[in-house]
């Protein structure tokens, strides 16, 4: 350290010291807090900052947890300046300065590119903090994109607007961009005629660089996929005129010769080089050994390949001259030498008995055994080289007579003696009972020594005392051993007990801290445990507010450690569409605005719009997840249609009814995964210009009051509530409508609904549902009012036939719903890449007049395919389902388009 910069550390230290001096002399820590006064806060409220300032009426101040409790307002990223004063009172002054946060951000001036591409080019974002000293840096950036998009010219002024709102700023882009850089001359070298086509800029167009970077790696990619292992790709721009200038590379061609168990298509998927773009025997060494490896996970242990390589020019083939051998399956396996159960032994292996023979799998297997007896206490024990029957030839080199099709597998273990624990003991046990210790060990005397089972225990108690704030605990374990027993004993240091301390959120800008706070489960001065802050995130990603949060646990102070939680935003509105068609109700469509957290508090509302030729549906819902500062979700809903059922046939309509709706209840978590409901559901139905010949139940005549309490429980473990991997759904609902509510129609409706979710692999789910529901009217009620009855049909239930088409149906073909039905979907949903996958899709169900026609037989189903792409709110989806018993005179088919999944 030089002279001049050590001096300049001098004289901060001494500068920090004075100021604490100043406003914290020495008497101060005896000083206790009296009236509290804060200038110049905005953002947050008074509350968080003073508990993260640790300064609360009636407790001393202390000069070392105050400079503690700054340092936390900082890590908030929305301060400028802090300051603490006391008076010769009780009384403490905190002063604070904030950051600015950008409130909008205008484009103005005279620019020849979108609004849009302009501020998603400009580093600084909306709702984010001010940050002046990148302003020059940003309209840089920003300048050289636009000249990017082809105006080298372009001039950018920002200014800056401070509103009336504190701490709250517009910056006003003036962004002129001049007269366009444009292509005189194009010239395309090194290329056959189809590729200029993919060249889509012109004689005149703007020279918009990143429009040619897309078309040129178009063109890359277009070379990659016939063959040619590193095509370059070059430009230059002068004056003007526009030189493209392409080298294909070295084109390589594979061809396979001889295979006929494994298909040709199957073999070239293994091929390494186009991935690595390039052509060496390493890489031709890797390919022999992939194509090799299938072979032997299909049973031929014999088959071998040899490359051909022939160079000339910018052509390379390579020729794979395939022998295959004969497909090998193993008879018996059998062993030598063994004292356990065979059957266990079998058990641990890859190869099976009546399976296919693959050599890749004999020293797995082989190391398999060995683990298995280790784990049993015998230390000593080992694996021979496995044995065949008949004997397998090391090399081969004729045609395949004589190679077996079945061989038996010989495999001869020493065993040697077993090892057993003939005492436990645990020593440092002080602030955690030796007895819970033990619980966590699961070791006993008589068990088998295992060196994993050990390292597992080790690993428990170390958990054990995490849970307990005691996170500095130090476990190690010794060993001794007297012929074939083994003593253990665990050697606890346990260290300090570590508590909860502050929690500091950062990120939440439009977010209130109190919905953050409100899902935490730790507190200030609780034991410190790891595991909690994994639950806490879920939580918060659960609320789907935030796109990602990060926890990030500080510095042990005073026995006490803080949380800082940095989180990201999400967009809190979202848009939701759909379009369809189909012979009954024609054209269709639906629109769902919403936005979940109004007022910072994670509040949400939505409308939707459903249109339909035959059908207009309003509803407007609120979500209060908090209600009365309670863990209790408060729901409501309002709804309008306007609804005139037709005949299919002729499509005149035979009559129409309005209905108005109210819906309010509240939710209550029971746990984790159970929430129960109540919910009271009002309806006014009028039914009007019936026709004649209409024959409708007496509560589907005039104005009808539907009025009852909806209770239910649902059970929820899904991973994701939009797309959901893993975990199940399940719930019941009761709906009543007693005369004693007013209700002019009254009837008892259950449903109940169960969905499994299961992730086979990385791309593969499989989605299972099964939902059914009944229905009775009683007192005066015979027949439930059409509105209330069961319907089938379309995007979300049985896809294959048009919207609420499947059940009973009355003389003219129209549907009429009826009091029970079944529902089962299966899915196998695929994810292909970037957000893209496909469904395939089997529905079945129907809809029976009375519960008691229910018939599990009469079930009609259809199979189809599905499309999805992925989005923050849902997939969108494209179906397409095919009736499986197509009656005469329906469709084959129907096609269905919406977001979210449909179960």
């Amino acid at each position: 350290m030089n002279t001049r910069h050590a001096s300049l550390v001098t004289r901060h230290l001494l500068l920090i010291v004075c100021y604490l001096l100043l406003f914290f002399p020495p008497e101060a820590a005896c000083k206790v807090v009296g009236e509290v006064e804060i200038k110049g806060l905005y953002s947050i409220e008074k509350k968080e900052l003073l508990d993260l300032l640790d300064i609360r009426s009636g407790k001393p101040i202390d000069s070392r947890g105050v400079r503690q409790g700054i340092k936390r307002v900082f890590l908030k990223g929305i301060f400028e300046d802090i300051s603490i004063e006391t008076t010769d009172g009780e009384k403490v002054i905190i002063n604070v300065r904030e950051r600015d946060f950008i409130e909008k951000i205008y484009i103005d001036g005279d620019y020849g590119l979108s609004r849009r591409i302009i501020k998603r080019n400009f580093p600084l974002r909306e709702g984010q903090v001010m940050r002046y000293d990148m302003i020059e840096a940003a309209i840089e950036e920003l300048r050289h994109e636009i000249a990017r998009r082809g105006f080298p010219n372009a001039n950018i002024n920002a200014k800056i607007e401070r509103l009336k709102k504190p701490y709250r700023v517009n910056i006003h882009l003036q962004v002129n961009t001049g007269e366009p850089e444009r292509i005189k001359e194009i010239t395309v070298s090194g290329v056959v005629e189809e590729i200029k086509e993919m060249v889509s800029l012109s004689r005149g167009d703007i020279y918009d660089q990143a429009k040619l970077k897309k078309d040129l790696e178009r063109v890359r990619t277009y070379y990659k996929n016939n063959g040619y292992l590193k095509p370059v790709v070059v430009y230059t721009f002068a004056d003007g005129a526009l030189d493209i200038s392409i080298n294909p590379g070295k084109c390589l061609k594979i061809s396979i010769e001889g295979s006929s168990a494994i298909s040709t298509k199957t073999l070239l998927r293994e091929m390494p080089f186009f991935e690595a773009e390039d052509f060496r025997d390493e890489i031709v060494e890797e390919a022999v050994y992939r194509m090799l490896s299938l072979y032997h996970k299909g049973g031929y242990p014999f088959a071998q390949t040899a490359p051909v390589i022939t160079s000339r020019d910018d052509l390379i083939d390579l020729n794979f001259f395939i022998f295959e051998g004969t497909k090998v399956k193993i008879r018996e396996i059998y062993f030598s030498g063994v004292s356990l159960p065979e059957k266990n032994l079998k058990e641990v292996m890859s190869l099976k008995e009546g399976g296919l023979y693959n050599p890749d799998l004999i020293d797995t297997d082989r190391e398999a055994i060995k683990e298995f007896y280790n784990a049993l206490g015998y230390l000593e024990a080992s694996v021979e080289e496995f044995q065949t029957n008949p004997p397998l030839p090391p090399l081969l080199k004729g045609g395949k007579g004589g190679l077996p099709e079945e061989i038996d597998i010989i495999i001869r273990i020493h065993e040697g003696l077993k090892t057993e624990i003939e005492k436990v003991e645990i020593v440092g046990t002080d602030l955690i009972s030796e007895e819970e210790v033990r619980e966590a060990v699961r070791i006993k005397p008589g068990d088998p020594y295992n060196e994993v089972d050990i390292l597992d225990a080790r690993y428990r108690i170390i958990e054990l005392y995490n849970t307990h704030g005691l996170s500095d605990v130090i476990v190690s374990v010794e060993r001794n051993f007297e012929g074939q027993k083994a003593s253990i004993t665990f050697q606890i240091n346990e260290g300090g007990i570590t508590f909860f301390g502050k929690t500091i959120v950062r990120g939440n800008y439009r977010t209130r801290y109190e919905v953050v706070k409100r899902e935490l489960k730790h507190h200030e001065g609780i034991p410190f445990d790891y595991r909690i802050l994994g639950k806490e995130r879920r939580r918060l990603y659960k609320l789907g507010l935030f796109t990602d949060v990060d926890m990030e646990v500080l510095d042990r102070y005073n026995h006490e450690r803080d949380v800082l939680i940095r989180l990201n935003e999400g967009n809190a509105g979202a848009v939701e569409f759909g379009v369809g068609y189909g012979d009954y109700e024609r054209f269709r469509g639906f629109l769902d605005l919403s936005y979940r957290n109004l007022w910072g508090m994670n509040r949400q509302s939505s409308l939707r719009v459903e249109l339909s030729s035959i059908e207009r549906r309003y509803i407007l819902q609120y979500h209060e997840p908090w209600f009365l500062s309670k863990q209790l979700s408060f729901r409501a809903f309002l709804l309008r249609e306007e609804r005139r059922e037709i005949n299919i046939d002729t499509r005149e309509t035979r009559y129409r009814l309005t209905r108005y709706g109210a819906t309010a209840g509240l939710e209550k978590r029971l746990s984790d995964t159970l929430k129960a409901e109540l919910y009271y559901d009002f309806s006014l139905v009028e039914t009007f210009d019936v026709k004649p010949d209409v024959i409708l139940s007496r509560e589907d005549t005039g104005t009808l009051t539907i009025s009852g309490l909806r209770p239910g429980i649902v059970y929820d473990t899904r991973d994701n509530p939009f797309d959901p991997k893993k975990g199940v759904l399940s719930g019941i609902s009761l709906k009543f409508t007693p005369p004693a509510f007013l209700s002019e129609t009254n009837f008892v409706k259950l449903l109940l609904h169960g969905s499994i979710y299961h992730q086979l692999n990385k791309r593969f789910v499989l989605a299972l549902s099964l939902r059914g529901g009944v229905a009775q009217g009683y007192h005066k009620t015979e027949k439930l009012p059409i509105v209330e009855r069961f319907f089938l049909g379309g995007r979300m239930t049985v896809r294959g036939y048009e919207q609420d088409t499947l059940g009973p149906k009355g003389s003219d073909g129209t549907p009429t719903g009826g009091n029970a039905f079944l529902l089962s979907n299966i899915e196998m949903r695929s994810s292909l890449a970037k957000g893209i996958g496909i469904v395939a899709f089997l529905d079945g169900g129907n809809v029976w007049l009375k519960a008691k026609d229910i018939d599990p037989g009469n079930l009609k189903y259809t199979i189809g395919l599905g499309f999805r792409y992925s989005t923050p709110i849902g997939p969108i989806r494209i179906d397409y389902g095919r009736k499986l018993q197509r009656e005469p005179g329906e469709s084959r088919g129907e096609i269905h388009f919406s977001i979210g999944h449909a179960f």
